[in-house]
């Protein structure tokens, strides 16, 4: 019998017939088909982000910018420039816009001393150097202050960050000094830029000065950048606070003249200047603009008297090129009959330009700058002797009422003053008389005021500050 191993017979595969498939072969149903919960979140989760960002209003981005919102004035800081070499000018008088506000006004030099103001009087400390004053609660808004010598004046100001000076010497017989005071404990930075005649100066060693903190730093242009030409400067701070003087002088070689006086700083160009207080003797009259911009100004000239504004006879526009600075002798037009009574320059230009007036007469150096426009108080600390008020630029018929006080702080009688368009209006201020505010009510005028003789200083008005501003910060998102 054979080994191999018996095989177990297959059964028979039954006969695929037409019922037999119907029977015994299974039919594919249509089966019910399910979302994962996977695929479901990943439709679901960005819906829903979707709709809870339509939800939230972003900031549109043309928003326009908000103004800062007003606040009282509780701390203000004005600078005063050091007293003049060789002039009698060691006095520093303070005084508040509110003949109400009484406080201790400190005075911070090398070492901290206090003045006590009560009842709108003009206190006076003897300082020979730089002297930063900060008064606090009732004494911070209207704070006012300037220092005062013979031919001479310079009004304390508050530090910025950038100022012009136009009309500034580096030569032998003409010089200038700026002086740089730093009144917090920080460092601050700044950028010297000088304008000549053919552009502007290299000055490398102007770039990034540093000025310690409660420290003057002094820049001799005549060392820096020595040449006999007419300089603008220009000073931009850019880190820290900084108040700028300079000090301009006149050494003429030989027997001539020698004076000295502050240069006021200006806060910008503008396209239409007035330059008040040209005083009354005849002497060398020197006008010098400057462009600080990219294109070409073209300048002309008006005399300002209280009758009206007009051009001299045979006086050209002055052309000045870009970032430079140019002069025009006036000494032969404000000294002919026709500008008699004349107390004011009108300059106007194509592009926005600033502008000087320096005056040297009978031996006296004084300055006429571009004052910056007023439409709100304004006051200024005045000095001993004669003085008086030079008004013009207003765009309407305008009566003010001038509030004077003496050094008690008593109210003397008001003087009272009608400025008109195209005319300037000057007006004698009490010899008494060591403080002035006016109010313009929002009509845009200029004011400076003449002090003397003996000598004439002229310092122009600013705008007193009473309140401080809160920047508007928001999140992006509300």
């Amino acid at each position: 019998m054979s080994r191999r191993a018996a095989r177990t017979p297959r059964p028979a595969t039954p006969r695929r017939g037409p019922r037999a498939r119907a029977m015994g072969s299974r039919v594919a149903m249509p089966t019910e088909r399910t979302i994962a919960s996977t695929t479901l979140l990943a439709f679901v989760v960005p819906a829903l982000t979707v709709a809870a960002l339509a939800t939230v209003r972003p900031a549109p981005i043309e928003d326009p910018v908000r103004p800062p919102s007003t606040t009282d004035l509780r701390r203000a800081t004005v600078v005063c420039a050091p007293a003049l070499a060789g002039v009698e000018s060691d006095q520093v008088s303070a005084t508040t816009a509110d003949p109400d506000a009484s406080g201790t006004l400190v005075l911070r030099h090398d070492e901290d001393r206090e003045m006590y103001l009560s009842g709108g009087e003009v206190d006076t400390l003897s300082e020979a150097g730089y002297a930063v004053l900060v008064g606090e609660d009732e004494v911070a808004p209207g704070l006012v202050a300037a220092r005062y010598g013979e031919g001479a004046a310079a009004a304390c100001i508050q530090p910025a960050g950038d100022q012009w000076f136009t009309g500034v010497g580096a030569g032998a017989e003409h010089t200038s000094v700026l002086e740089l005071v730093n009144p917090d404990g920080g460092p601050a930075v700044a950028d010297i830029t000088v304008l000549g005649p053919d552009g502007e100066v290299e000055a490398p060693g102007l770039r990034g000065l540093t000025i310690r903190g409660q420290r003057l730093l002094r820049v001799d242009l005549a060392q820096e950048v020595p040449q006999r030409d007419e300089l603008t400067v220009r000073v931009q701070v850019s880190r820290g606070r900084l108040a700028a003087f300079m000090v301009d002088r006149i050494d003429e070689l030989g027997r001539g003249e020698n004076s000295a006086d502050w240069l006021p700083a200006q806060s910008e160009p503008r396209e239409t200047s007035y330059l008040l207080g040209l005083g009354a003797k005849p002497g060398q009259r020197t006008l010098v603009v400057a462009n600080g911009g990219a294109d070409q100004a073209r300048v002309t000239i008006r005399l300002v008297s209280p009758r009206s504004e007009f051009a001299p006879s045979g006086l050209e526009e002055l052309v000045v090129p870009p970032a430079s600075t140019r002069t025009l002798d006036l000494a032969k037009v404000l000294g002919s009959a026709n500008a008699r009574g004349v107390v004011g320059l009108r300059v106007d230009a194509d592009q926005p330009v600033t502008a000087t007036l320096r005056t040297l007469a009978a031996g006296d150096l004084f300055h006429a700058i571009s004052g910056a426009p007023l439409t709100a108080r304004a006051g200024l600390v005045l000095g001993e002797g004669p003085k008086r008020l030079v008004l013009a630029g207003a765009e309407s018929v305008t009566d003010l009422e001038i509030v004077v006080r003496d050094g008690s702080g008593t109210e003397l009688e008001p003087v009272l003053a009608r400025v008109q368009p195209g005319t300037a209006v000057r007006v004698r201020l009490p010899s008494e008389a060591r403080y002035a505010e006016l109010d313009p009510d929002g009509v845009a005028l200029v004011a400076a005021v003449e002090s003397g003789p003996p000598g004439l200083a002229v310092v122009p008005l600013s705008e007193l500050v009473l309140s401080s501003e809160v920047p508007d910060v928001r999140p992006a998102l509300y």
